[in-house]
C-alpha cells in the first residue's frame, strides 16, 4: 500500500526561490494589462480573494496593477504566507493581507467578495470542484471568478539543443506512458489533477456561474544566446534553478511516490527522473549555449456569479 508523501519539496529554501522566479516569468506583462485586467473587470476599491495563493503569486501583481483594491490572500501552507506577507511588506504594498486557510473550507460568510481568484491552484487541490463551489460562496452577486490554471498532456511540449536531438519516438512513447502514470497517482494521493485546466470552465458552470470568457495565456519559454533581453535573462535564472542538483534527492522521492501510486514501479520513476539532462542544461547554460522554447497550455477563464 502506498501511503501519501510526507513532505513538501516546495516548502524549503530553494523550493521558494523557485516560485519567486516563476512570479518574474507567469506573465507577458502586455497581455496581462491589456487582456486579462479589462477582463477581470473588478470595480473601484473592491475586495478581492486570492485562493491558494502561495507566495504571493497574482495577488502581489493585482496589488501593484491596482492598488485601490483590497487583497486578501489565503493558502495552506503557513510557510509561503509568511514568504509572501514579508515580500508584500517590504515592497511597501499597503493593501493587501495574508492567512492561512484551506482552499476546500473557506471561513469567509457568502457574498462578501467582489472578486476571487485562483492561479494555479486548482491543478493541485484535492477536490477542484469543491474549491471552485467555494470561491462561487464566498463571491458578491455579480462578482467575478478568475481561474489560471494549466493542462498538461503529457505530451513534451518544448524543445531545447541539449535534450531533444537525442530523443526518439521509442523515447517519446515511454515519456507519455510513464506522465500518465504520474498524473494518476497525483490524483489517487490527493495531490490534485494535472488536466483540469480545459475543465475549468465546465466545473464553473456546474458550480452556478456565468462564464463570460475564456482564453489561453500567450507566455512561451524563449532563451537564445547572447540572452541580452530581460525576459529572456529571467527565463534562463529561472532554467538555471529549476535544473540545479537534487542534492538530497527529494524530488526523486516525489516522483517515485507517484508513479507507485499510480500503478508504476521505481524503476518507471528513476527513469522519468532522469529523462530530463538537467547537468546538461546547467553545463549549457554556463557555457552560454543554452536554446529553449516552451509552453503550456494555461487556460483562463472568467465567470460573474449571477
Amino acid at each position: 500500500m502506498t501511503t501519501q508523501s510526507s513532505f513538501n519539496p516546495w516548502e524549503d529554501d530553494e523550493g521558494a526561490r523557485i516560485r519567486r522566479l516563476r512570479m518574474k516569468t507567469f506573465w507577458n506583462m502586455d497581455y496581462f494589462e491589456k487582456i486579462v485586467l479589462p477582463l477581470m473587470d473588478l470595480p473601484s476599491n473592491g475586495q478581492v480573494l486570492d485562493v491558494g495563493c502561495g507566495n504571493g503569486g497574482i495577488a502581489l501583481l493585482l496589488s501593484e496593477q491596482r492598488p485601490d483594491l483590497r487583497i486578501t490572500g489565503i493558502d495552506f501552507e503557513q510557510k509561503s504566507i509568511e514568504e509572501a506577507a514579508s515580500f508584500a511588506e517590504s515592497s511597501g504594498f499597503k493593501n493587501l493581507k495574508f492567512e492561512q486557510g484551506d482552499a476546500h473550507e473557506l471561513r469567509f460568510e457568502d457574498g462578501i467578495f467582489d472578486g476571487v481568484v485562483c492561479q494555479t491552484v486548482l491543478t493541485h487541490v484535492r477536490d477542484a470542484q469543491t474549491v471552485v463551489k467555494e470561491m462561487r460562496r464566498v463571491l458578491k452577486s455579480g462578482g467575478v471568478f478568475f481561474a489560471a490554471e494549466y493542462t498538461e498532456s503529457g505530451a513534451m511540449s518544448d524543445y531545447d539543443n541539449i535534450q531533444f536531438p537525442k530523443r526518439d519516438e521509442a523515447w517519446h512513447r515511454e515519456y507519455y506512458r510513464i506522465s500518465q502514470l504520474f498524473a494518476k497517482g497525483k490524483q489517487a494521493l490527493g495531490h490534485g489533477d494535472n488536466t483540469v485546466g480545459v475543465r475549468v470552465p465546465l466545473l464553473a458552470r456546474q458550480a452556478g456561474l456565468d462564464v463570460y470568457d475564456v482564453r489561453l495565456n500567450d507566455r512561451a519559454m524563449h532563451v537564445f544566446p547572447p540572452y541580452r533581453y530581460k525576459k529572456q535573462r529571467n527565463y534562463l535564472e529561472l532554467a538555471n534553478a529549476a535544473n540545479a542538483p537534487d542534492t538530497d534527492d527529494k524530488w526523486l522521492r516525489l516522483i517515485i511516490d507517484q508513479i507507485l501510486a499510480g500503478g508504476g514501479t521505481e524503476e518507471d520513476g528513476r527513469w522519468y527522473y532522469d529523462a530530463i539532462d538537467s547537468a546538461g542544461i546547467v553545463q549549457a547554460i554556463n557555457e552560454g549555449s543554452y536554446m529553449a522554447t516552451g509552453s503550456y497550455a494555461l487556460y483562463l477563464t472568467f465567470a460573474k456569479k449571477p
